[in-house]
């Protein structure tokens, strides 16, 4: 291998996507198992109750939800589908946008949110919680929040500290 490759192959930067994507890959196959077995929903199902469970108010827009998931309209219509299907979800029309649609939590999705959370948590804790000091949680999720696209925070900007 060349000095330029082997270079570009050290690459910090390269380096540190690498760490990001194994945790990624590491945690999704871990967290995704517990979660289905829990709930029978797939890791992308459940982050949408997650995600829509945090919007203010008993309804959100089904798009407003995807986009904090970086998801598709195409994407979005197929999940919201699925989810309708299973009555974990109800959908209606926006009164305000006939175009939209407005989602809600039934009673069925909040017993699969959290059925999902208590499995969720502990294999958090034990995976990535007890490795960090809460300073270092701090300031890790700082940093993430920073750079998430689907955060309204995440801009470029210098560090400051």
């Amino acid at each position: 291998m060349d000095e330029e490759l082997r270079a570009l192959v050290s690459d910090e930067r390269v380096v540190f996507w690498g760490r990001v994507v194994n945790l990624h890959r590491a945690l999704n196959t871990l967290l995704h198992a517990d979660i289905r077995a829990a709930t029978g929903l797939d890791g992308t199902e459940f982050e949408f109750l997650l995600r829509l469970s945090r919007f203010p108010g008993p309804r959100a827009h089904a798009s407003k939800v995807a986009a904090t998931m970086c998801f598709s309209s195409a994407g979005t219509t197929k999940l919201v589908a699925r989810l309708e299907a299973k009555g974990i979800i109800d959908r209606v029309r926006d009164p305000q946008d006939g175009r939209a649609f407005q989602v809600a939590l039934t009673d069925a999705g909040e017993a699969a949110l959290r059925a999902g959370l208590k499995a969720h948590i502990p294999r958090l804790e034990a995976e990535v919680a007890t490795r960090l000091t809460a300073a270092q949680r701090r300031q890790l999720q700082d940093l993430l929040s920073r750079i998430d696209p689907g955060e309204a925070s995440a801009v470029s900007r210098p560090d400051s500290q």
